[in-house]
């Protein structure tokens, strides 16, 4: 009977450059991840010094008026205050029954109607 050798050491060669390129990715992968992340983080503290520079300048905006300019003088001189940032939309319920938007309408017989659902539902064969 024959025996087969295998070569461990060509095999486990083999194996480590298979890996490596793999292991390569993954660094990659890895590196693309970690920039990605910074970049991330840049444009949060970015966008915290622009939030913070147009309060500044509501806050400059205000003060003006409150010593006497008018909103209308300092817009014709150019100044104008950065837009305020919208609040999030509220649902608030109120007294008041909007039916318009909480029900569908009815249709009233000089309606259209949608034609499919005037069509009759043909029998499958079977």
């Amino acid at each position: 009977m024959t025996e087969t050798h295998t070569n461990k050491r060509a095999a486990a060669a083999a194996a480590k450059s298979l890996l490596a390129a793999r292991i390569t990715l993954v660094e990659e992968l890895g590196e693309a991840l970690d920039a990605h992340s910074k970049a991330v983080d840049t444009a949060a503290h970015a966008q915290q010094q622009v939030d913070d520079a147009a309060d500044t300048a509501r806050k400059a905006f205000d003060a003006a008026k409150a010593g006497g300019w008018t909103a209308a003088e300092l817009h014709s001189t150019g100044l104008r205050p950065p837009v305020a940032p919208r609040g999030r939309a509220t649902t608030r319920t109120s007294a008041r029954k909007d039916t318009t938007k909480s029900a569908a309408p009815t249709p009233t017989d000089d309606s259209p109607t949608d034609p499919r659902d005037d069509e009759p539902v043909a029998a499958s064969a079977a």
